[in-house]
């Protein structure tokens, strides 16, 4: 007992000893006596050398309101497409405000609102002034609720026949600036769609007022619609579900100002509120060359695309080193990147943060919405003054990496190599590296920072993680309890 003891306090005490190890290519002992002096700790330095290859990652776990929409070539990463499929919500027993004049519906559109500031930007990627066609598709197959990103939107719609289409640039140019810089614009999309729908629409709250009853009833009498993007290519815009309506317009018969019988104009919107369902699209092409054996680095593209995996040798390192006497006390993994050196390639950015896990659990890790334990998942974080700091610091909200030095940290992961020896000791450690969108939240003022949830990334990121043979060796530091009787 007073030996465990003894042994514990030692091992406490080489925390930050063990920084002082030098590397080395072969199994070296590095330690010497740690009080008390009848029990002695050897300190070891093991070298060992990972790989790292790009693989393809077809789709995403995209539980989110948020949604891309447009096309997007770029001659590093390829081309990108993101689409939507969405219901509308509507209110149970829902109603006209008032009667149409003559029973008459006027017009029906969609419209896609998006993020503008005052700074003349809006929530867009790529080519802002790009000529882009939208068009919608009747949803004629009830929606199954999916959460990944690559579902074929032609098992729910009939192609061949758009409710519409229109015509548009990100940035309006025709609306004035002026008037743009005093807050009064809201960018958006707007698709005419048949008048006869809208007309429909009313018609059923008359004749069926059931069909408005629940949103499953609803649901059958309009499953919804698919948007894409069926000409051009340089921008993506940026929403979410609840800026996605239909506007059904009409006037009725009532008084103006002047309390005179005039017709004024009304509204009734739908919204794809997040009650219902909504499915993301992303689709890849052009991306062989991300995919190629490269040997000087690999390839991170978001949304969805590809991502980094590494091979950690575990199976060398159990056979080096006796893991039944040995205590593994550090592995800290940092990862080098560089941005594409094509000038052309400047919608793609560096992901805010890189999560790190092993490959067989990324599934759970999204469906389960965890965010990482510092056991076997760990999340990427910035350093405040060179020193590596706490994945839990402020330094961690905003960016997950080193600008200065391009550099990912992820600190210390001795917990999931140990963990991985122990349940797998006959295979490889094999890990993916994601772009990911860190939430960090604070429990009180002046509290450190935690994180709050960790979602993929679904705007444009890129980034190439620099692998030659200096940057792919990890130093195992590790220690060994000898009985000097």
């Amino acid at each position: 007992m007073i030996k465990g003891l003894k042994k514990r306090i030692a091992l406490c005490g080489l925390a930050t000893g063990l920084i002082l190890g030098a590397c080395d290519d072969t199994l070296t002992e590095v330690g010497t006596t740690v009080q008390p002096p009848g029990d002695l700790i050897s300190v070891f330095t093991d070298t060992f050398q990972m790989s790292a290859s790009t693989v393809k990652l077809d789709s995403i776990f995209a539980k989110t309101a948020n949604c891309m929409l447009g096309e997007m070539y770029d001659p590093v990463y390829g081309t990108i497409k993101s689409d939507f499929l969405c219901q509308f919500y509507c209110e149970e027993g829902f109603k006209f405000a008032q009667t149409p004049y003559n029973g008459k519906i006027d017009s029906m559109d969609l419209i896609i609102y998006y993020s503008f500031n005052l700074s003349g930007g809006v929530s867009a990627y790529g080519d802002t002034v790009a000529p882009m066609r939208v068009s919608a598709f009747p949803v004629n197959q009830p929606l199954k609720r999916n959460f990944y990103t690559n579902d074929d939107p032609g098992q729910y719609c009939n192609m061949e026949n758009p409710l519409g289409a229109s015509t548009y640039t990100a940035f309006d140019m025709t609306f004035p600036d002026s008037l743009r810089n005093l807050g009064y614009y809201t960018p958006q999309i707007r698709v005419k769609l048949p008048v006869e729908l809208g007309q429909k629409f009313y018609d059923e709250t008359v004749n069926n007022p059931s069909t408005f009853a629940s949103q499953a009833s609803f649901n059958g009498f309009f499953p919804g619609i698919y948007v894409t993007n069926t000409f051009g290519s340089g921008c993506l815009i940026e929403t979410t579900g609840e800026n996605i309506v239909l506007r059904i317009s009409y006037t009725y018969m009532g008084k103006d100002s002047q309390e005179q019988d005039s017709l004024i104009p009304a509204y009734q919107w739908f919204s794809s509120w997040k009650e219902v369902i909504q499915i993301n699209r992303y689709k890849n092409s052009q991306i062989d060359q991300l995919l190629a054996d490269n040997p000087d680095h690999t390839y991170i593209k978001s949304p969805a695309g590809v991502c980094t995996k590494l091979v950690i040798p575990t199976t060398k390192i159990a056979d080096r080193m006796d893991i039944q006497n040995r205590f593994i006390n550090g592995f800290t993994l940092n990862l080098k990147y560089d941005l594409p050196d094509d000038e052309n390639s400047f919608a793609y950015v560096p992901p805010s943060h890189l999560l790190l896990l092993p490959e067989d659990s990324v599934t759970a890790f999204f469906e389960n919405v965890r965010i990482e334990d510092n056991n076997t998942s760990f999340v990427s974080y910035g350093s405040i003054d060179g020193s590596t700091s706490a994945a839990s610091s402020s330094a961690a909200t905003s960016l997950g990496y080193v600008s200065d030095t391009r550099t990912y940290l992820f600190g210390n992961i001795s917990s999931l190599l140990k963990a991985h020896i122990k349940n797998s000791p006959d295979e490889d450690l094999r890990l993916l590296v994601l772009p990911v969108r860190r939430e960090a939240s604070m429990s009180s003022y002046n509290s450190p920072y935690y994180t709050s949830g960790i979602t993929h990334t679904i705007t444009p990121s890129g980034l190439k993680i620099r692998k030659n043979e200096e940057l792919m060796k990890i130093v195992i530091l590790s220690s060994q309890y000898e009985d000097s009787k």
